[in-house]
C-alpha cells in the first residue's frame, strides 16, 4: 500500500443537494457514504453551467481569476495552480475521465498526466461502465483521478428496472436511484487507501420538463427576454407563484428547465461529500462554496501550499462558519453575454444583478421565501450584499471554436 492515499473525485453533472439529501430518490449507498464522512449541506456552485463550475472546482478560484467565463468563453489561465498540477508536483499520478463540454480547447486538461474525453452517451448505464472500472483499476498508485459523470444530464435515459415510482417521481430522481448502485460498485472496487469525494458541478430544474404549458411559456419568455431585452421578471414571477406546488414536491420554478439561466438555489446548491482514510464523520450546515472544495481536498491529503486561492479548506469541520457565496448564470442558452447574471448569497439573503442590462437588481429573503418566488425591496441589505461581489472584472475572453460540440450537447 502506498504511503500516500489515493484520491477519486466523482463530479456528477446536475447533481442537486436537495434530491440527494431527501427521500426524492432511493440512494442507500449515497446515504451511507454521507454518514461515513464529511457532508456539506449548504455548498453553492460558482456557476450554473459546467465548464466554469469545474474550473472553480479544479482551481479553488472564481472565473475572474481562473479565466474560464462560460462554456464557450475563456481558457484556463496558464499561470493559475490546478488540482492536477499541484498533486502531480507532490507525487500523485493524475488522470481525468470527462465528457460533455469539458473539451481540451478549454485548457482544463492542463496538468493531468492523462485526460480522456468521451462522448456523452457513454455512461455507467451502458458499456462504458466496464471501461470506467478497468481504467480506475489500472491507475498507478498513488493516484488522483477526476471522473465527470453525465447520467443525470438531460436527455436522461433511465435504466428500465429503475423507471418506476418506487425510485422517484421524475426521470431525474429515478436516474439518481440507478446511479447510486453504479457509484457503489465503482467505489467498492477501489483500493482501500482511497479518499473519495462526490460533488455536483451545478444543480438542475427538473420538475416540469415535459409540461406543454411550460414549454410554450418558456419559449415566449426566452425570445422576449434574451433576444428582445425585455424585463419579463414580474410576469414570470407571478406565473411561478401561481403554479408553485404543482407537480412533485421538489423545489423548482414552473417556467424554468435545466440549468445555466439563473442562480436560484435549485441550480446552485450542490452536494460535497468526502469519505475515506483520516476523514471523521461530520456535517457542515454553514454556508460554503465550490471554491472551498480544492483547498479541502489538499488539506485532507496533508498538502500545505499557498497559491492564493479564493477558497478556504473545510477541515477541521467544527470550525467552519458561513461564507459569502458568489455565483453566476452564464449558460449558452442565455444566447448573449449581456443576459448573464451574478449574485451573492449571504446572511439569509440573495442579491442578484444583471451587469449588462439596465434592470433593477433582485433581493430575496431566503428565510421567509426559501423558494425565491417573491423579491423584496431593502436597499441597505442590497448594498451590504453588493459589497461582497468580486472587485476583479471578468474582462475580455476568447470565444472558443466549439459551437459544433455545444450544438451536439443541446446548448445551442
Amino acid at each position: 500500500m502506498p504511503s500516500k492515499p489515493n484520491l477519486l473525485v466523482l463530479c456528477v453533472d446536475c447533481l442537486r443537494e436537495d434530491c440527494l439529501a431527501s427521500s426524492a430518490s432511493d440512494t442507500p449507498f449515497l446515504d451511507d457514504f454521507r454518514a461515513s464522512g464529511l457532508a456539506c449541506e449548504q455548498l453553492f456552485a460558482t456557476a450554473t453551467t459546467t465548464t466554469p463550475a469545474v474550473a472553480s472546482l479544479l482551481t479553488g478560484s472564481y472565473s475572474e481569476r481562473n479565466g474560464v467565463h462560460s462554456l464557450q468563453h475563456g481558457r484556463l489561465d496558464p499561470e493559475i495552480s490546478t488540482f492536477p498540477g499541484i498533486l502531480a508536483e507532490h507525487g500523485w499520478h493524475t488522470e481525468a475521465l470527462v465528457t460533455g463540454p469539458l473539451v481540451a480547447e478549454t485548457d482544463l486538461d492542463r496538468g493531468f498526466d492523462v485526460y480522456r474525453h468521451r462522448e456523452e452517451d457513454r455512461s455507467l448505464f451502458g458499456d462504458w461502465r466496464e471501461t470506467a472500472h478497468d481504467r480506475l483499476a489500472g491507475l498507478p498508485e498513488p493516484f488522483a483521478a477526476f471522473v465527470h459523470l453525465w447520467e443525470l444530464h438531460e436527455d436522461i435515459d433511465v435504466p428500465a428496472e429503475y423507471d418506476e415510482p418506487a425510485y422517484g417521481d421524475t426521470g431525474y430522481t429515478r436516474a439518481l436511484s440507478a446511479l447510486d448502485r453504479e457509484l457503489q460498485d465503482l467505489v467498492e472496487a477501489l483500493p482501500e487507501n482511497t479518499l473519495v469525494a462526490i460533488h455536483g458541478d451545478h444543480g438542475e430544474s427538473i420538475t416540469h420538463r415535459h409540461n406543454p404549458l411550460r414549454l410554450l411559456g418558456k419559449s415566449v419568455r426566452d425570445a422576449v427576454r434574451y433576444y428582445g431585452g425585455v424585463d419579463t421578471r414580474a410576469v414570470v414571477g407571478r406565473l411561478n407563484r401561481s403554479l408553485d406546488g404543482v407537480g412533485p414536491d421538489i423545489a423548482d420554478h414552473f417556467l424554468e428547465n435545466g440549468h445555466g439561466e439563473n442562480v436560484f438555489d435549485f441550480a446552485t446548491n450542490v452536494p460535497f461529500l468526502l469519505s475515506g482514510p483520516g476523514i471523521d464523520p461530520a456535517t457542515i450546515t454553514a454556508q460554503t462554496r465550490q471554491i472551498d472544495v480544492l483547498p479541502t481536498l489538499l488539506a485532507a491529503l496533508d498538502i500545505d501550499i499557498d497559491v492564493g486561492m479564493d477558497g478556504e479548506a473545510l477541515l477541521p469541520a467544527d470550525g467552519v462558519t458561513d461564507r459569502p457565496a458568489y455565483m453566476r448564470a452564464c449558460g449558452a442558452s442565455l444566447h448573449r453575454t449581456r443576459n448573464w447574471a451574478r449574485a451573492i448569497r449571504h446572511d439569509g439573503a440573495k442579491y442578484v444583478e444583471y451587469p449588462d442590462r439596465e434592470w433593477d437588481a433582485e433581493l430575496y429573503d431566503l428565510d421567509a421565501d426559501p423558494r425565491e418566488l417573491a423579491p423584496i425591496e431593502a436597499d441597505r441589505l442590497a448594498s451590504r450584499l453588493q459589497r461582497h461581489l468580486p472587485t476583479e472584472e471578468l474582462g475580455d475572453a476568447e470565444r472558443l471554436d466549439i459551437d459544433a460540440r455545444l450544438r451536439d450537447l443541446g446548448y445551442l
